[in-house]
């Protein structure tokens, strides 16, 4: 079945992202050797929320029939009015450049320094979160760090996911009513979890995670350009098989979207 997700920065990327995209493949290979399968840079994206709609019945939202029993029927043109006029979009996002720290919000229970980079199953995963444009700035020292830091990393994509709802779109990671999910999360490649020891695996996750934190800030801005439909048959998206539609054109419609699904 053909399924729909919204994705971004899917394609051609800017050298600065592609570059660190890139060094971190290295990184893994460089470990994991032919048990790692990088996904080609265009192929690499970040899901903001996916619209993916029960086998049975492609307009209802399949994770509110799985995680909240009911049926949602998903109103696309509320939800894409929402993301074009409702001041979300455009923002920004800092990835790179968290030190070893505490800083006003974890991801998964982590400090932004851990969850940087993870392995999650078979899944090579960098992160990223919504910040402001001072967070490219060298941050304050002693007592007004965690201050200035509440300032510049506004909760926005959990705001954007939260909204959906309204819409009848669940977020995958909204499963319960006090979840939270404020990451920008790339899939980096795919990963045999089983052709690494535990102590491999902790020390690769270390030694990028080390290097992010001592990238400078990668301050990416996604705007309605930088955002697209997605219809897919293979979740890893391929360039080969996927189908891609920038929220920013205005044809991207709820009925054009509901003809996608097949």
């Amino acid at each position: 079945m053909v399924q729909v997700t919204l994705v971004s920065l899917y394609g051609k990327k800017k050298s600065a992202l592609a570059a660190l995209i890139v060094r971190c493949q290295q990184l893994v290979t460089k470990v994991a050797g032919a048990a790692f399968a990088p996904y080609d840079i265009e192929q690499v994206h970040a899901t903001i929320i996916g619209l993916q709609a029960r086998d049975d019945s492609p307009g209802c939202n399949a994770r509110f029939a799985e995680y909240r029993g009911r049926d949602a029927v998903m109103d696309f043109d509320g939800f894409f009015n929402f993301l074009r006029q409702g001041g979300q979009i455009p923002f920004d996002v800092q990835i790179g450049g968290f030190a070893d720290r505490d800083y006003p919000f974890t991801s998964r229970g982590a400090i932004p320094y851990e969850r940087s980079f993870s392995l999650q199953d078979d899944k090579v995963v960098v992160m990223g979160w919504p910040s402001r444009d001072e967070a490219s700035l060298t941050p304050p020292t002693a007592a007004g760090v965690m201050a200035h830091d509440a300032r510049i990393y506004p909760a926005t994509l959990d705001a954007i996911r939260r909204a959906a709802q309204r819409f009848g779109i669940l977020h995958r990671y909204h499963r319960t009513l006090a979840a939270i999910d404020n990451d920008l999360f790339f899939r980096i490649g795919l990963l045999n979890p089983r052709s690494l020891t535990p102590a491999m695996t902790i020390a690769l996750q270390s030694d990028v995670c080390h290097y992010l934190s001592n990238q400078p800030p990668l301050i990416i801005r996604v705007s309605l350009d930088d955002i697209s439909i997605a219809a897919y048959e293979d979740d890893r998206l391929p360039t080969a098989s996927t189908r891609t539609w920038s929220l920013a054109d205005p044809r991207v419609t709820g009925d054009f979207v509901a003809k996608l699904y097949a």
